[in-house]
Formats: structure tokens, C-alpha cells, sequence
């Protein structure tokens, strides 16, 4: 057996607890000529930078579901687009949004009926259909809990601002 010099590198834990320490070979290096060596090495993701969702996949994963506003989707189809699992995509996207994918799309939903609402003339029911909701009732208690007021109140409130 040789007698190797191994020096003791402990990495940072970000979750807290002990660091666990790394034994590398030195071959001969001090502590410094090999901290020196290290320096050009991409450094890895941190924790917080794993956990979101890049731009791309960010983008990709609001056009998947505003294309889907009127029939809904399921979010293993948008972590798919996005090349995540379903859970991983679902705790970056909370991240990168605030939101979870489900209470994201469910604004999408509300905004879309927002903007039917003031620009058409369809009926309740009519803009409930459009943006995916299942009937005309379920979609006004949805409305109301978002924005304190039933649909064709808020129509009629913006209709009189313009």
C-alpha cells in the first residue's frame, strides 16, 4: 500500500447540519495549489437555482396552458413539455410564479373571462363555456370568491366606467 495524502474538503450544506467532508488524493498539492486548480470549474446549480424553472420552461409551461384555457390539461402534459417530472415542475413553477400550476391556470381562466366580459357580448353561460369551466353556476361562485362580485355585476360595473 502507498501512503497517499489526502486532504479534507468540506462542502457546504445548504440544508444545514454538518458538512460532509470530501477526502481528495493530493498527490503532492497543497490545500491552496488545489483550491487554485478548482477555481475554473463551473461551480454547481445551487439549491434555489434547481428548484425554479428556467425562462424557457417558464414560458412554455403559461403558452401550454393559456392555449388550453377552454378544455383544461393535465400538468404531467405541461411538466412534460417542460422536461420535468409532474412534482418537480410543479414546486419550481410555485417558485418561479407563486402560484401552483392549478391555481395559476385557474386565474389564466378568470383573466381570459375577465377580458370576454368586457369585450363581448356573450352570454354568462357563453364566456363560462369559452373559458373552460364546466357550467354557467360553477363559474360565477368561482368568480365571486375572486373578485367579490358575480360576473354580470363586474360586466355591468366596467361597462359603466367606460
Amino acid at each position: 500500500m502507498r501512503d497517499v495524502d489526502a486532504v479534507e474538503v468540506f462542502k457546504s450544506s445548504q440544508g444545514g447540519g454538518n458538512p460532509a467532508p470530501i477526502a481528495i488524493d493530493a498527490l503532492g498539492y497543497d490545500p491552496e495549489q488545489i483550491m487554485t486548480i478548482a477555481v475554473p470549474f463551473p461551480r454547481l446549480a445551487t439549491s434555489n437555482e434547481r428548484d425554479r424553472l428556467s425562462y424557457w420552461q417558464e414560458r412554455k409551461a403559461k403558452q401550454v396552458m393559456r392555449e388550453n384555457l377552454d378544455c383544461g390539461i393535465r400538468i404531467s402534459v405541461v411538466a412534460k413539455e417542460c422536461s420535468l417530472s409532474r412534482s418537480h415542475f410543479s414546486r419550481a413553477f410555485k417558485k418561479a410564479t407563486g402560484h401552483s400550476p392549478r391555481d395559476w391556470f385557474q386565474l389564466a381562466r378568470l383573466t381570459r373571462a375577465q377580458e370576454l366580459l368586457e369585450q363581448t357580448d356573450f352570454s354568462i353561460s357563453q364566456v363560462a363555456l369559452e373559458c373552460g369551466f364546466a357550467d354557467q353556476p360553477h363559474f360565477t361562485k368561482i368568480f365571486s370568491r375572486s373578485f367579490g362580485m358575480p360576473p354580470g355585476k363586474w360586466r355591468a360595473k366596467e361597462k359603466s366606467y367606460m
